[in-house]
């Protein structure tokens, strides 16, 4: 099989002009033939392998279909999809290598740096066939992932749009120094378990991201096994665009802990949630030092901000009087030191639920400039600190905060 003539590509980043790789490697001259129909897994693969013995390049991807199995990147390879360039992993499942329960995922690396997906091309799952499997079947082997890091650094994402996963879209699991950029990434809103953006780690910049999916838009998972503590730290998400989905949410679980998120310039429309942090004893750690700012919001579906220490939330107790104290331990849920800051919520079903654990009390949470419209007012229960600054909550009916053994100031 031959190799392209090698040469230079760049991409046009925010912080500036990128190269991407000195030496190509399109997929076409490996065999693929991206007639939408031939499986082209091997020449995929071999593209790939062949930029990785010449110690990194560009595995390019021009216009056409290309139907894939799994295939596993390397360090230092850029997969790049040109315009009307379609990835779509096949939706075959005797294809797929099943481990621990497990369908082998869709695109992958592990313990690599220097990682990117490039471009204006989209990857599509193919989901259809597995969501219908999975309705049938709640039980069924565990479906693919899209594209999932793991371990990896000096990782980028641009440009892409990811659509139709079997479940989860883009994970980066345990991933350090990662730009995830004007990415686009849509399943229907009642597709199972179609996560977009499933991140941990450190050093994220997660910008001007379109997202529209039937579960969570972004979750951080803070990861108990990272061998760092915190597990997650240095996370921005910036200028991202919420559709359909569960909103910008931590969890569920925090064991791994979460620090200095901040999340600014995001707009919120028909999501289920907004702000949502979702958590619970035994799978709980220390989450704190996070920012919410600039955020607007449109016809939340649940609750615009939801802080809760009961995940499911149907395990919270419906009169938080009959909840008894349990021991604190490493897994106990601890929220504190939040600030969500010109913020602004309109036709909402309520203004929002604070519910932490008698044990541990959501702690030193301050509302500065928040607007919040609603049929009904805030749910807080067990907490402390919690300050309203130049803020206001309008309700359809009732009172605008309804409060169990909570400390709440500054909101008449």
């Amino acid at each position: 099989m031959t190799k392209t003539i090698a040469r230079n590509l760049f991409v046009l980043l925010v912080s500036g002009s990128v190269s991407l790789a000195a030496s190509t490697f399109n997929v076409k001259n490996f065999g693929a033939k991206g007639d939408g129909f031939s499986l082209d897994t091997l020449a995929f693969q071999n593209a790939v392998n062949a930029a990785q013995t010449n110690g990194g390049g560009v595995v390019l991807v021009p216009q056409g279909q290309y139907k894939i199995d799994p295939i596993t990147l390397a360090s230092g390879i850029n997969l790049h999809l040109e315009a009307g360039a379609v990835i779509l992993l096949d939706d075959k499942r005797s294809r797929y290598p099943v481990v621990h329960n497990r369908y082998q995922d869709g695109i992958t690396a592990t313990g690599c740096h220097d990682v990117q997906i490039t471009g204006s091309g989209t990857i599509d799952g193919l989901g259809e066939a597995w969501w219908q499997a999975f309705r049938e079947n709640p039980h069924m082997t565990h479906r693919p992932y899209l594209v999932k890091f793991q371990n990896c650094t000096n990782l980028t994402v641009t440009g892409v749009t990811f659509r139709n996963s079997p479940m989860f879209h883009l994970v980066t699991e345990n991933c350090t120094d990662v730009k995830i950029f004007d990415v686009t990434i849509h399943a229907p809103e009642h597709a199972p378990n179609t996560d977009g953006i499933d991140p941990s780690g450190w050093n994220y910049q997660i910008l001007r991201c379109h997202i529209d999916t039937g579960d969570d838009d972004i979750a951080i998972k803070p990861d108990p096994h990272s061998g760092r503590s915190p597990g997650n730290r240095h996370f921005v998400v910036k200028d991202c665009v919420f559709g359909h989905g569960h909103g910008m949410s931590v969890g569920g679980g925090s064991a791994g802990g979460l620090e200095d998120l901040r999340v600014t310039h995001c707009s919120f429309n028909h999501t289920d949630y907004g702000i949502r942090i979702k958590t619970l004893r035994g799978n709980g750690g220390l989450l704190q030092n996070c920012l919410y700012e600039n955020l607007q919001m449109t016809a939340i579906q649940k609750s615009p901000i939801s802080i809760q220490d009961y995940y499911p939330e149907s395990n919270a107790p419906k009169d938080p009087a009959t909840e008894t104290t349990a021991p604190i331990h490493d897994s106990t849920p601890i929220n504190r030191h939040l600030i969500i800051r010109n913020l602004n919520a309109t036709d909402c079903p309520n203004a929002g639920i604070l519910r932490g654990l008698p044990e541990a009390p959501i702690e030193d949470v301050t509302f500065e400039n928040v607007h919040l419209s609603a049929r009904s007012g805030m749910v807080i229960d067990h907490a402390r600190a919690i300050k309203f600054l130049h803020s206001s909550i309008s309700t359809g009916k009732g009172p605008v905060l309804i409060t169990y053994d909570a400390q709440v100031t500054g909101l008449k």
